[in-house]
């Protein structure tokens, strides 16, 4: 496919889906296709190396949450044993740069069809090349409540209740802390994509969840979606129609459910959708929403 020049308000991309179920994973899913104009030379400039907020999906972390509350005993982690705090039913934090893990500290250990301890995997924007960080732990208690009477594992019921697919968890304070209900937000999409005044650079990208169709795209400069290098695009309405119509073609009769999404329009809203089968039937989940940023771009798959 050659390039093509970006139309005059064309620009940048993102999406997001459950790990293992077809849908494209939270940490990103672009990849460069095709470069359309070399990196221009600019003065130094001062770049954000972290943010302080990882994002992670509901649907991994509250089935974490129930298997410690219905655990008959927590083993002792090194976040508790930091924190101080008593054994109860509680999720541990593990943050490591742009990547974070969530463990479920309830006995017996819950572990995955290939032995390996479950974890919900979260993340964040990391800027290319900055120095590796060490590991911090938080303890993250499900029944105690918060300052204003929330506790965490009603705030990530409620998530799931509502449809807000997405989960920000604060760690703007000393490692070996506890956090509370206090410090997450619940979301129906994923905020934080790129730092502030981040500086965007037109490409061509492409992704196995589309099918390997190349997209014209603004992509952030310097950074990434995490440890594997998918790039953080923002794309043009009329881009996203294209891949909304492109997904929907009539190669996928030749697909198996829940291998790609599906793009659609509510309004001004992109909704990611997944289709399973139930009973030679076909439904369709609300996987992840995308809304248009202030300059009107689509970050779908960041």
């Amino acid at each position: 496919m050659t390039a093509a020049t970006p139309q005059a308000g064309d620009a940048p991309c993102r999406t997001r889906g459950s790990p293992g179920r077809g849908a494209p994973h939270p940490a990103g899913l672009w990849q460069a296709a095709l470069f359309l104009f070399p990196s221009p030379v600019r003065r130094k400039e001062v770049r954000i190396t972290m943010s302080n907020r990882l994002w992670f999906r509901v649907e991994d972390v509250l089935p974490m949450a129930e298997h410690a509350l219905a655990c008959p005993t927590h083993r002792l982690t090194k976040a508790q044993g930091t924190a101080g705090e008593h054994n109860t039913p509680a999720l541990t934090l593990r943050r490591a740069g742009s990547e974070g893990q969530l463990r479920s500290n309830g006995v017996p250990v819950w572990h995955t069809t290939h032995g390996a301890e479950q974890v919900a995997y979260g993340g964040l924007w990391r800027l290319v090349g900055a120095t590796t960080e060490p590991d911090h732990h938080w303890y993250l208690p499900l029944r105690p409540a918060d300052p204003d009477g929330r506790r965490l594992i009603d705030v990530l019921r409620a998530g799931r209740a509502l449809d807000h697919n997405w989960l920000a968890i604060d760690t703007d304070t000393l490692p070996g802390c506890t956090l509370d209900a206090s410090h997450v937000q619940l979301s129906d999409h994923r905020a934080d994509i790129a730092p502030p005044h981040v500086r965007w650079r037109p490409i061509m990208v492409t992704s196995p969840k589309t099918g390997d169709g190349d997209y014209p795209a603004l992509i952030a400069d310097g950074y990434d979606a995490g440890e594997d290098g998918y790039l953080i695009c923002r794309f043009h309405p009329h881009t996203v129609r294209q891949m909304a119509a492109d997904l929907a073609g009539p190669w996928r009769a030749g697909t198996m459910p829940g291998e790609y999404p599906l793009l659609r329009f509510d309004g001004t809203t992109a909704v990611l959708l997944e289709d399973t089968e139930i009973d030679d039937d076909i439904r369709l989940d609300v996987d992840d929403r995308c809304y248009p940023d202030r300059d009107g771009y689509y970050s779908i798959g960041a």
